[in-house]
Order: C-alpha cells, then structure tokens, then sequence
C-alpha cells in the first residue's frame, strides 16, 4: 500500500490557475468600478459648477438696477457683463472669464476679482446676449459650456452647456 500525500504537478498548476483567474477577476472589476467612479466625480464637479455659476449670475442679474450695456460685450465668446447694482459699493458688478485660467469670475465694486468655479473645470464658453431690444424690461440671454480638464484621459472628459434668459425685477 503506497501511502500519497500532498499534490501532484498536474493539480498543483489547476489549483494555480484557478486562483490566478480568481485573482484577476476581482482586479479587473476593482479596475472598472475605480474607473467608473473617477468619471462619475468628473461629471458630478461639471454639473455642480455649472449649476452653481448659473444661479449666481442669475441672481445677480435678477437683483441688479441696469445693465450697463456700453461696457458689456456680448453675442462673443468671452462675453463681459457689467451690471449696476442698487447699492453703490457693489457697483460695477463685473461677471467675465479669466483668460488664464478658464474660470468664471465675479468682481463687485472695488471688492477684488472672486473666481465663481472651480479649477477642476474650465469655461470653454461664455456668451451673454442682450434680449433687451424688443421690450422695456432689460433682459439677457447666457450661453455657458463648462467642462472637466484635471485628467488628462479623455474617458473622465465632460462637459456641459447651459443656456437660459434672465431679466431684471423691476
């Protein structure tokens, strides 16, 4: 009687493979759901700024007096908006892009410049147009695009275009 203890070669290798599949199954699905995340967070950091600078400028156009329609630039890309506000420190109220930086901008009176996003994100486009022609209440239109640029890889790649009309209470 011949007494077998431990494996063979042949059931060792199984054994190996076995786990060695195993093993990257679970690596690749950590891979994917990491992936996964990283694009999510990408798109969540546009849509928040994105949302955000929208609510701002509009509030601000919403509580300004007049438009200042001689300093602003509009129907191009960058746009400059120059409000005029009720409250003679926060004049002029300033909301334009920063060239340098890609980032969207607001300065009130003499308070220095404040950046509106964030710089995970960049404003590739900010157009405000003047809608005011036709009617006596002043109103203007804002073209936004915001997308992600911290990554280099073009799979975390968003962006984002808003457009909306503001007019200001009378």
């Amino acid at each position: 009687m011949i007494n077998k203890k431990g494996f063979t070669l042949i059931e060792t290798l199984i054994y190996v493979a076995i786990i060695g599949g195993i093993v990257g199954t679970f690596i690749s699905f950590s891979l994917n759901i990491s992936n996964a995340r990283n694009k999510t967070y990408s798109q969540e950091e546009v849509q928040a700024n994105t949302r955000m600078a929208m609510d701002l400028i509009t509030q601000k156009i919403q509580s300004a007096s007049s438009i200042n329609i001689v300093s602003s630039t509009f129907g191009v890309n960058p746009g400059v908006l120059y409000l005029t506000m009720a409250s003679s420190t926060l004049n002029p109220t300033i909301i334009n892009l920063s060239k340098i930086y890609g980032q969207l901008q607001i300065k009130e009176g003499n308070v220095s410049t404040t950046a509106i996003t964030t710089n995970r994100v960049q404003v590739a486009n900010l157009v405000f147009t003047n809608l005011s022609a036709s009617s006596t209440r002043e109103n203007i239109g804002l073209n936004i695009t915001v997308q992600y640029t911290t990554s280099s890889d073009v799979n975390y790649g968003f962006s984002q275009s808003l457009q909306t009309s503001v007019s200001l209470r009378e």
